[in-house]
């Protein structure tokens, strides 16, 4: 990928023909990263052995930063912070009532069984609170953005 920029996100993939109807592979250059553990085909890395979802992550990082801070919103002119250990009860207990008032009704698609919930907010703490209770209820989060008008 040849660009003006002195930055390269990017490449594409040419050892081996593309799809009828697509373009080549795009492949991020952080996957240099991972091929010690896998390869272009597979791209199955895990950043820490066996943290495999994001709510594995967040659950990981609770454990070894309870007290650090995490999130925080702004007050007037300064910073509130959460810490990790505070937005883990938090996200529990969020998890706790969204599944009691039943907002993310279960539902049967491709025969599977799934819970949605949308979320309509500009970027903010209790967005990202809400997303992480849903991660903790396996049920799926809709961004419906306030740009949409």
């Amino acid at each position: 990928m040849n660009s003006s920029s002195k930055y390269q996100y990017g490449y594409w993939r040419t050892d081996k023909p593309k799809e009828e109807g697509y373009s080549h592979e795009l492949i991020s250059t952080d996957s240099k990263y991972f091929l010690d553990q896998t390869d272009l085909d597979t791209l199955y890395a895990l950043p820490y052995p066996g943290i495999d979802t994001l709510h594995k992550c967040l659950e990981r990082h609770i454990l070894l930063n309870p007290e650090k801070p995490f999130i925080g919103s702004r007050d007037g002119d300064k910073y509130v912070w959460k810490t990790h250990l505070e937005v883990g009860e938090i996200r529990k207990a969020l998890s706790v009532g969204i599944m009691a008032f039943d907002l993310a009704p279960e539902i049967e698609a491709e025969g599977k069984k799934w819970r949605f919930l949308g979320i309509q907010s500009k970027n903010r703490e209790e967005w990202n609170l809400t997303n992480w209770a849903n991660m903790h209820q396996c049920i799926t989060t809709v961004a419906l953005y306030d740009t949409l008008g």
